[in-house]
């Protein structure tokens, strides 16, 4: 009878890489961590890279699902509120699976060594989602739509501090989703 095929379950891929990243995990702890043995990791022509790839487009994927559900439950509210409401889904997912913020804080830490790496791009399209859906809440609420890239890239630098940081609070991200300014009061007729 044939011996079955181990598999490589993402998931721990991403508890694997989560504590000190690519650079910091050896192969044998990997293959430790990850519960198979050292060959199997690289059969099929993976790499060390690319099975960190593989975490790290797991937990994007895991992040953006989050983050559109938050969209979807916001519709047609303020810039402000949405906001507020994306930086509570990237909170409440780092409650959720820690080790899966971790290691996205590792490659956010990490882009300004690497910025065209390919798992940088991956963590990438956080931020880029953000902004997208925010540019189109800032003009709905009359605001310009041209600060949506920096506001997302602020939200999500400040989300990633706050989730990884010892002893976090979740209501701290209140004032990081308060960047993005409120609906500009209506003219008054008052004479």
């Amino acid at each position: 009878m044939a011996r079955p095929k181990a598999t490589i379950d993402p998931a721990k891929l991403v508890s694997a890489f989560a504590a000190t990243g690519l650079h910091g995990t050896s192969s044998d702890q990997l293959a430790e961590h990850v519960g198979v043995a050292k060959p199997t990791l690289y059969a099929h022509g993976h790499t060390k890279q690319t099975l960190f790839l593989l975490a790290v487009e797991t937990e994007v994927e895991r992040l953006l699902d989050r983050l559109h559900r938050a969209e979807r439950l916001t519709r047609g509210r303020s810039a402000r509120d949405r906001t507020a409401a994306a930086a509570h889904a990237i909170l409440n997912h780092g409650v959720a699976r820690p080790d899966g913020l971790r290691l996205l804080a590792h490659v956010t830490a990490d882009q300004r060594a690497m910025p065209a790496d390919p798992a940088t791009a991956t963590v990438a399209r956080i931020p880029d989602r953000i902004a997208g859906a925010l540019k189109r809440d800032l003009i709905s609420d009359g605001l310009d739509g041209t600060l949506a890239p920096a506001l997302a890239r602020a939200v999500w630098g400040a989300a990633i501090a706050l989730a990884t940081a010892p002893g976090r609070d979740r209501r701290l991200s209140r004032p990081a989703a308060t960047l993005a300014p409120p609906r500009p009061m209506a003219p008054s007729n008052v004479a």
